[in-house]
């Protein structure tokens, strides 16, 4: 009798367990996916303040709306300057036949 009880309290303290496991692993699931949520919507905030800012910034979106990549457009100025000075001088004809 006695290895019935034991038995039986296993089982029990068993599913007392899963259940509490369960509940706390459904619950966890729930507010991660709120913060996720969460998370995603302040992000596309920002994202969407960057671009309306005039910042040179563009997203791509897919159909739905949502962005799935960035384009920064970019410009450059580039200026050069130069300045060349030489002096000149004649110098004699060297003969092809000589020493030097």
């Amino acid at each position: 009798m006695e290895m019935i009880f034991a038995l039986v309290g296993i089982v029990v303290g068993g599913l007392i367990t899963w259940w509490a496991a369960r509940y706390y692993y459904e619950k966890a699931s729930r507010d991660l996916a709120a913060e996720a949520n969460e998370l995603k919507r302040l992000n596309t905030l920002i994202l969407q303040g960057l671009e309306s800012a005039g910042l040179g910034v563009e997203y791509s979106r897919d159909d739905e709306g949502n962005i799935r990549g960035m384009v920064i457009k970019a410009s450059a100025n580039l200026q050069a300057g130069a300045t060349l000075s030489a002096v000149g001088a004649v110098a004699p004809k060297q003969d092809e036949n000589s020493d030097q």
